[in-house]
């Protein structure tokens, strides 16, 4: 259902998963003099898989729905004068997606499969600026602002697949659409220092108050084709190539029903209007599947995973660098019951940019990911 709807069209009678990722994250800065780690943020994305392949149909045709979630990364630089603080602070993008499915058996070796994609989560993000605000006749303050912006965004997309299945071996390609992601939500402003007296914060309440928002993101469309190969009854190798077309993300915007920076004294947040101009991107990636036994099986894989972001707009909230994953799993298999276990390593390169204006530093990070799945079938 996930990775090729023409898959579902093998898989019999009716069949439910369940799983859930464990994500301890850690992402640092590195600038002249000081370095700053991303505040912890444990992360439990959820999946869940149904397929049934109903006998009485009498039409070779298997149905599957999930519930997963496609794209879930938070980071959060909450750390006291984070110099990457005017560009982001905190970015939140979890979103969930609803996948149904049909998938058609063509003969014993051939299927396609299609599924509709409805995606949607939680778009949000927060940065910091300086501005002035008017606290008396002729008094004016220098401010550092914090704002805080959070959509629910939606869109719609499809996936198209096709599978080959021998004895021992087989292909499969599938086609993924990309994903336009609009919604809206609400922003709302204070300032890092309280004010000390009544009458600032009233002129700032004034000014900046809370209003709704507009944000937008963009999944892209995708392309992929796997191998794999029987070695032996016991021994089963995988390699695939997937193709990202991430260059469809140009920007993201925060459009204001109130813009309390049109009228300041510096220039409004770069997070208002950001140029992204993401790269497409080739992942590689290679697996092995060793059964031990009808009730055992072990499985280990290693992926190559270059970032889409350029580095002319590196920022703290999209840092990660070309990212190396090493996995490995285990399954048991009982009556009509299974269990999964694995965990994996993501290593980022380093990445140099430019933290806020003119101020290099280096971004650095790594994740560990422990999953656990259990399936049911019948």
């Amino acid at each position: 259902v996930r990775y090729n709807p023409a898959g579902v069209a093998r898989l019999e009678g009716l069949q439910f998963q369940a799983g859930l990722d464990f994500q301890p994250l850690k992402d640092l800065t590195d600038t002249a003099g000081q370095s700053d780690l991303a505040h912890h943020v444990i992360q439990f994305p959820p999946a869940l898989y149904a397929t049934w392949k109903p006998e009485a149909l009498g039409v070779p045709l298997t149905f599957g729905f999930s519930l997963d979630a496609p794209f879930w990364t938070i980071t959060n630089w909450d750390t006291a004068l984070f110099p990457g603080r005017f560009q982001t602070i905190r970015q939140e993008t979890t979103l969930f997606e609803l996948r149904p499915t049909l998938a058609w058996a063509i003969d014993e070796r051939w299927s396609l499969g299609g599924s509709l994609r409805y995606v949607r989560g939680g778009y949000e993000t927060s940065f910091a600026s300086i501005d002035q605000v008017l606290v008396g006749p002729q008094d004016l303050a220098q401010v550092e602002i914090h704002g805080e912006a959070a959509s629910q965004i939606n869109g719609l997309g499809f996936d198209l697949g096709v599978q080959y299945a021998a004895a021992n071996w087989g292909w499969g390609a599938v086609f993924g659409s990309g994903v336009s992601l609009d919604g809206g939500g609400d922003i709302s402003y204070y300032p890092r220092e309280p004010f000390s007296d009544a009458q600032g914060q009233a002129a700032f309440d004034r000014r900046f108050y809370p209003s709704s928002v507009q944000m937008n993101f963009e999944l892209p469309p995708t392309a992929s084709v796997g191998l794999w190969w029987g070695i032996t009854d016991s021994l089963k190798l995988e390699g695939d190539v997937v193709w990202s077309g991430w260059a469809a993300l140009d920007r993201t915007t925060i459009d204001l029903a109130q813009d309390p920076y049109s009228h300041g004294y510096f220039p409004a947040p770069q997070a208002l209007d950001r140029p992204r101009d993401w790269e497409d991107v080739v992942s590689l990636r290679l697996g092995a599947e060793w059964t031990l036994s009808p009730m055992w099986a072990l499985g280990a894989g290693f992926a190559f995973e270059p970032s889409p972001v350029p580095d002319e707009t590196l920022e703290p909230g999209y840092s990660q660098g070309d990212t190396t994953v090493v996995a490995f799993g285990a399954s048991c298999n009982l009556e009509g019951l299974s269990f999964d276990v694995g965990y994996s390593f993501h290593q980022s390169d380093d990445r140099e940019g430019e933290i806020y204006y003119s101020s290099p530093g280096t971004f650095s990070g790594r994740a560990q990911v422990f999953s656990i799945s259990a399936r049911w079938r019948r």
